[in-house]
């Protein structure tokens, strides 16, 4: 081996380690939409109670993320990131033996908590110890590791699912969790000091801030139930209001705050932030619905719904790396508007469907989902990051990241309420054709005013420096 080999094998070998916390975390974001119809078929939940395996893993995610994010200024990002995946790790373990929906409930939130410790961890490790050479290289395979993760996880997740049984698409975190321990406690370079301070931290706005998010998306999943009482529903919305108003008080005064306001003065910033959040409420929306579309009503297995879902991902993962090189020479407004109205033109596709849609056009509407919605994420995460300042940047990122969680869980929690209504059932899976078309199709119509509100904010939102 030569002295230049040498040299870089210990940024390789941090390189795969936090990779492999970047695949796990992934890979769970995606191989459970699959399996959800044989779950709640399983524990006979009705589909407001199953959609919550998804929806109380994103709001963890959602929520914690921005929080662990300052934390591991105070506690050092080795230690989040070995926690992190310990918790993972542990979780997945007791997501396999859970005896009910509560218990998968449950043991899915702390799962997602050791989500939102990884993801944030395995970006500053790199940060922090890969040379400045490397560095965005590096950032780019551990975007590729988790993209990688979400294309496969449907797939794996359907045969996973249909040959042995939904309790493997979590047995197989083991091993790799296990795996990425031994190698983050070995390899990883120990934590570097900081200035910050635990009394800086802002331990007030990070309760209110998650309390708020909780109070929003949960009670929606329920909202189109029959028989659930309003004030249900209501009472937590409220809360969730006035939580929030309290958490932006707090922000202002606060000495080390999560989130800077006055970023959203910005309206640039705001517009950006904005789209970019609906638009993950439409795309979560889809990854619930489709897989109980595909199984209930085409009566697909699970390996096939998984293969279905497999092509918007493959479109997205082969596209996305486009949007920012056409942003970058022709503006990211330009090509924010066009991959948005790609989008919106799939959702219209989508909301076509049948029960006797060929699948030409099922694979069609699939495509163009997934060359819409890849040029898209590239390109309006990084025009988050360019409407904010050098010194916001940080934050900046940690509200990209919190938009991608929230909006997923927002978007699975709203479609799950209209889906259910309009069906006046609650069991996707098992609601014949008729009914379920009907709430699939409220469903998409709430998708497609998501996406025109995209592409407005998407079009309102200018370019910070001019294109050549």
């Amino acid at each position: 081996m030569s002295f230049q080999e040498r040299k870089y094998l210990p940024h390789i070998l941090i390189l795969a380690v936090v990779g492999l916390g970047a695949f796990m975390d992934g890979l769970d974001g995606a191989i459970v939409n699959v399996a959800l119809p044989y779950i709640a078929g399983d524990f006979q939940a009705d589909m407001g109670i199953a959609s919550l395996v998804i929806t109380i893993y994103l709001v963890a995610l959602s929520g914690l993320m921005i929080i662990f994010g300052k934390v591991l200024s105070i506690a050092g990002t080795k230690k989040v990131y070995i926690t992190g995946i310990v918790v993972f790790t542990i979780s997945s373990l007791l997501c396999v033996i859970s005896w009910d929906i509560t218990s998968l409930i449950v043991f899915r939130f702390i799962q997602g908590t050791g989500a939102a410790m990884i993801a944030p961890s395995a970006v500053a490790t790199v940060a922090v110890h890969m040379p400045e050479s490397e560095r965005a290289k590096s950032l780019g395979i551990i975007a590729a590791a988790s993209a990688l993760a979400f294309a496969i996880g449907p797939v794996l997740g359907g045969f996973l699912t249909e040959f042995f049984s939904w309790h493997w698409i979590f047995l197989i975190n083991l091993p790799i969790g296990i795996i990425a321990i031994a190698g983050a406690v070995k390899i990883l370079p120990g934590d570097i000091p900081h200035a910050h301070k635990r009394s800086d931290f802002d331990y007030t706005g990070a309760l209110f801030f998650f309390a708020a998010m909780t109070c929003l998306v949960l009670p929606l999943s329920f909202a189109g139930g029959k028989g659930i009482d309003v004030i249900y529903i209501g009472a937590p919305l409220i809360a969730s209001v006035i939580l929030f108003t309290i958490f932006t008080l707090i922000e202002k005064r606060a000495k080390d705050p999560l989130v800077r306001m006055h970023m959203f003065k910005n309206r640039n910033f705001s517009y950006s932030a904005g789209a970019y959040t609906l638009f993950m409420v439409a795309y979560g929306g889809l990854l619930l619905l489709l897989p109980f579309y595909f199984e209930g009503v085409l009566k697909l297995s699970a390996a096939g719904a998984g293969l279905l879902l497999l092509v918007p991902s493959i479109a997205i993962t082969v596209t996305s790396p486009s949007g920012g090189y056409f942003a970058d020479k022709y503006g990211a407004m330009k090509i924010c508007a066009a991959s948005a109205a790609v989008f919106l033109l799939s959702i219209l596709m989508i909301s076509f469907f049948g029960v006797e849609t060929s699948l030409p056009y099922i694979l069609i509407s699939l495509i163009i989902m997934g060359i819409g919605g890849g040029p898209f994420m590239s390109a309006g995460s990084s025009r988050i990051i360019e409407h904010s300042e050098e010194e916001d940047r940080e934050i900046a990122s940690g509200i990209m990241s919190t938009a991608i969680y929230f909006g997923s869980a927002l978007g699975t929690a709203i479609f799950t309420a209209i889906f259910t209504f309009f069906s006046g059932s609650g069991n996707g899976a098992e609601v014949p054709p008729a009914e379920f078309m009907s709430g699939f199709d409220s469903a998409m119509y709430f998708g497609i005013v998501c996406c025109i509100v995209v592409l407005t904010f998407s079009a309102m939102a200018k370019d910070r420096k001019a294109t050549p």
